[in-house]
């Protein structure tokens, strides 16, 4: 975990903020390419969708704490 961490403080803020935006893009299209007719997501069966959303929920939340500490990081040092 601290090879993470010291990982991440190396890290320039400008790489941070692209790549949680990266990771949002990323998984908005990955949406919006399961999309039906209906507007609803369409999945094989429902662990499949149940594991799919569950990986891109921890992803999502990932790119949002990358996003918001490469801003804080740009601000305030």
């Amino acid at each position: 975990m601290e090879t993470i961490i010291s990982f991440l403080r190396t890290m320039p803020n400008t790489v941070l903020i692209g790549v949680g935006i990266a990771f949002r893009l990323w998984i908005g299209m990955r949406r919006f390419n399961r999309r039906g007719i209906g507007g609803l997501q369409h999945f094989g069966n429902y662990f499949v969708g149940l594991a799919t959303l569950f990986i891109e929920f921890l992803v999502r939340w990932t790119a949002n704490i990358l996003i918001v500490w490469g801003l804080y990081r740009m601000l305030f040092y």
